[in-house]
């Protein structure tokens, strides 16, 4: 049999199309011909029993550009002679694409058994005709791929031929190989001339609920035979009236509260957080990063994005009465006992928290560790990600044996190595089941939340989770390859409207030179490790694949940071700008004596004793042992003579970052790199005109001109071989010091956007909600932020300018943020164009004022300012009492619906 795929795609100038063609598990290349660069034919010879998927590329000098989605399934007629195959190329960038993630697929239009179909009067089931019947006649396939369509509708197709209905009988097709759907008809004699649609119908009662928008389609082709040929029309895209829309609520899982919980959020929470979204009309449940964390037993780990591994799961959010019950009656009294305590807590007590959960933990391993490694479930659990969690429990036995992540200062095994593996995990070795401890924890905490996806997904709702840009410093991962890493960097963000000084996350930054030898390998394997628990996926600060915010390891605060990768200014371009000579000016902290009183008052001559030199007359410079911010703070944290001058920490680690210009690393003085906020330095405001002209010239150039096309390469470059990992529904949250090359890559890669009306994507002070890109996520918060209610009741001014702007009201505003306000912010972001309209619990609630929190600062789950801030937030109301709430419930839903969500 002869297979023809022809396929309408315009190509330049050096490319060509082709197929990789799959035939019973070989891959094949055919190159395709056109006569025009547009139209694109080859014939290939296929059996009627080969196993044949295929996809287009375009081929050039460049490399391979190949078209979005899976494999197509090749479907070949039998005992016809030939096959010709309409395809049309299916792009990356069109938003349509989302549709066939896993969220939406798999999810919420996910389909659970073959529709009814409507022959005539008579309503009967009817698959597609593949079996060789009828073979006297040519037969003409419709094929649609679309996915975004109500569990209880079907797509239909009509024409203006009897076969087709004449517009008026809707012809239903085959949902059996969703979201692929087909229909044949019959084709008397050798010519095709037909116009047709596709439409929206509700089989069960023959009825067409939307006809598709757009001009008709048409089919035009001649057989080569009267008898034995097929061709098969696959449309891409079904032309909607109304783009789909949704909503969802977001919540740290750490946050969640039930009556069961043991003082913190656990998995088995997400399941009645599900039934409420179910209850609300929501279709999205959004938590942040669920890894462990636990790296020194303290309230530090609360910071859910320094993982200490990228795989394994947080032991905390276990539900300890899930994994068996306790057989030791005082054991499981005091069980009881504890949840009663944690539960009346207002925050969580990751200490307490811990330490009881470790020793449940450690009882029930005794109790149940027989059976455990008989069990099929756990071996094949332990069998299939052996890789990661052997490692991961050698090096949590050995951060108990240390006490401290640190591998740098373990008195053995500092140095990863398989040999590692093999001493530590190994039952031979004496304190095997100190090791094994972590393979039971894993396994439970995996089953918990695999339940939790899976009771989500059953329920339509998708569980969205989240991508952490970096991995923490001591974490497992870091131990196990380090040359993935650059330990000698730090990551953070610049300085913006929430963190003046900008943000140090402590992480050490990537080596992407590395990592792309495997083609990623690291990131893919990460992505389909998370696409077992989550269909849809936020990934963090996703400015991070176009350039990472890196500080020198010698200093705290952002300011001294630089982009990574990045291009600096060389001696010669700066000679050009007009810096010229000695540049100690620019380079150097600038220290005056006229300034120091102002800045420590009445300690300033202790200052400058005790931590400056003058070099000339007033013009100092720090001491050695305060030359760099890290010096700065370590001097007043751990030196008992000057604790008690703590209180000069701060302005000194502020000298340190008065410069201009910061030298390129390793470059000996040729190469150059403008400070970030340069505007707001002393160094800065008191040079003359011309000097201030000649750096804004280079900082505006830097910052925002100089490295779109570089930093549109960097993530070009990464970001593909992730999203090529995973199904899932791909979210970008791109806030911040956005470069211009940003919005294009993630059009062009079909990420979604983050829209949060605070912090606008341009000159403004609001986002104008009613104008959001339909590709976007719109969230009225986030929890990197204050809710509604504290940032109207903290921010006044502010709060007084979007009560007249937005609102449109006219006098003073509510010093309280009311729940009428509340409602209003929330609406807004409901009736946005945006895809998803995702709220943070906290605002939901916030409508309802006798069940919201009495303090709104309460309410908020992280300061971004404070490196120091305890993640400790927990919503007040349980999930099972928010469920009978019928007052907030309904209005919720009343929302949901009238914005058409």
């Amino acid at each position: 049999m002869i297979a023809h795929f022809h396929i309408n795609y315009g190509t330049k100038k050096g490319e060509q199309i082709a197929i990789q063609f799959k035939r019973n598990g070989l891959e094949e290349t055919f190159i395709c011909q056109s006569y025009d660069s547009t139209n694109w034919h080859v014939a290939i010879q296929v059996q009627e029993n080969d196993a044949l998927t295929y996809k287009y590329i375009v081929q050039s000098l460049k490399g391979l550009l190949a078209e979005h989605g899976t494999f197509r399934t090749l479907t070949i007629p039998k005992g016809q002679t030939q096959v010709f195959y309409q395809d049309y190329w299916r792009a990356e960038y069109d938003i349509s694409r989302a549709f066939f993630s896993a969220a939406f697929k798999d999810v919420i239009f996910k389909r659970a058994t073959k529709m009814l179909f409507l022959s005539q009067n008579n309503v009967e089931e009817r698959n597609l005709d593949i079996t060789g019947k009828g073979t006297d006649r040519n037969r003409l396939v419709f094929q649609l791929y679309a996915a975004a369509i109500p569990k209880h509708l079907s797509f239909c197709i009509l024409g203006n031929s009897r076969v087709l209905g004449q517009w008026a009988r809707p012809i239903p097709m085959s949902d059996e190989h969703f979201p692929l759907w087909q229909v044949e008809i019959p084709i008397e004699g050798n010519q095709v001339d037909i116009e047709y649609k596709f439409a929206l119908c509700d089989t069960k009662k023959g009825k067409i609920i939307e006809w598709e928008k757009g001009e008709n389609r048409r089919s035009v082709f001649t057989f080569p035979s009267a008898k034995g040929n097929t061709l098969v029309i696959t449309d891409e895209n079904y032309r909607h009236r109304t783009l789909w829309r949704g909503a969802g609520v977001a919540i740290p899982v750490f946050s969640l509260r039930s009556e069961n919980g043991l003082g913190i959020g656990e998995f088995t929470d997400i399941k009645l957080l599900v039934d409420w979204a179910v209850k609300t009309g929501m279709k999205l449940v959004q938590i942040l990063p669920v890894n462990d964390t636990i790296a020194t037993k303290t309230w530090t780990d609360s910071y859910p994005y320094a993982a200490i591994s990228v795989y394994a799961l947080h032991p905390y959010y276990i539900n300890i009465q899930a994994i068996a019950q306790l057989k030791d009656e005082k054991a499981a009294a005091r069980l009881e006992a504890t949840i009663a305590e944690l539960n009346a807590l207002e925050t969580v007590d990751l200490e307490l928290v811990g330490s009881f959960k470790s020793d449940y933990f450690k009882q029930l391993y005794e109790q149940e560790k027989k059976a455990f490694f008989k069990d099929k479930e756990v071996l094949h659990f332990l069998e299939t990600n052996a890789d990661w969690l052997e490692p991961y429990a050698a090096f949590c036995h050995l951060r108990d044996l240390n006490h401290t992540t640190n591998f740098n200062n373990w008195t053995a095994y500092n140095t990863f190595s398989k040999q590692v593996v093999s001493d530590l995990c190994t039952p031979q070795y004496n304190a095997f089941d100190e090791v094994a401890l972590y393979y039971f924890i894993q396994f439970h905490a995996h089953k918990q939340l695999l339940e939790a996806t899976n009771y989500a997904r059953s329920q339509g709702v998708v569980l969205k989770g989240d991508l952490p840009i970096g991995i923490y410093r001591y974490s497992c991962d870091a131990w196990v390859a380090p040359h993935l890493y650059n330990m000698n960097g730090q990551a953070g963000a610049p300085p913006d409207a929430y963190a003046v000084a900008g943000q140090n996350w402590g992480f050490p930054t990537y080596n992407w030179d590395v990592m792309a030898r495997d083609n990623f390998a690291w990131w893919r394997q990460r992505m389909t490790k998370l696409s077992e628990y989550f269909d849809a996926l936020r990934i963090d600060h996703i400015l991070g694949f176009f350039r990472i915010w890196e500080i020198p390891i010698n200093q705290v605060e952002g300011t001294l940071g630089l982009f990574n990768p990045r291009l600096p200014y060389s001696r010669q371009e700066l000679d050009a700008a007009g810096l010229r000579g000695n540049l100690d000016r620019y380079t150097q902290p600038y220290i005056r004596g006229h300034f120091l009183n102002e800045v420590f008052g009445a300690e300033a001559d202790y200052v400058r004793t005790m931590f400056l030199d003058e070099e000339a007359f007033s013009i100092f410079k720090l001491k050695e042992f305060v030359d760099n911010q890290v010096k700065i703070k370590t001097l007043f944290a751990e030196n008992a003579d000057f604790v008690p001058k703590k209180h000069l920490e701060k302005s000194l680690i502020s000298l340190v970052g008065e410069v201009l210009l910061i030298e390129e690393p390793l470059s000996n003085g040729s190469f150059f790199n403008p400070r970030i906020t340069v505007h707001i330095t002393r160094s800065y405001k008191e040079l003359n005109e011309f000097d201030k002209y000649i750096i804004d010239q280079l900082y505006d150039d830097y910052f925002f001109k100089r490295h779109d096309s570089f930093w549109k390469q960097q993530a070009l470059w990464k970001l593909p071989a992730l999203l090529q990992a995973t199904n899932m529904f791909i979210c970008g949250e791109d806030l911040g010091m956005i470069p211009n090359s940003v919005p294009s890559v993630m059009h062009d890669l079909n990420i979604v956007a983050l829209e949060i009306q605070r912090m606008p994507k341009g000159a403004t002070d609001f986002g104008e909600t009613s104008k959001y890109p339909y590709a976007s996520v719109c969230s009225p918060s986030c929890h990197d932020m204050s809710t509604i209610r504290g940032w109207w009741e903290s921010d006044y001014d502010m709060a007084q300018k979007f009560y007249k702007k937005v609102m449109g009201k006219t006098g003073i505003a509510p010093q309280n943020c009311t729940p009428e306000i509340v409602e209003f912010i929330n609406e807004q972001h409901f009736e946005a164009p945006s895809m998803w309209a995702i709220f943070p619990i906290q605002d939901l609630v916030g409508m309802d004022g006798k069940l919201r929190r009495q303090n709104a600062p309460d309410e908020q789950i992280n300061e971004p300012s404070n490196p120091q801030h305890y993640w400790c937030f927990r919503f007040h109301v349980p999930l099972e009492k928010l469920m009978d709430e019928e007052e907030l419930n309904e209005k919720i839903k009343r929302m949901v619906r009238s914005a058409g969500r």
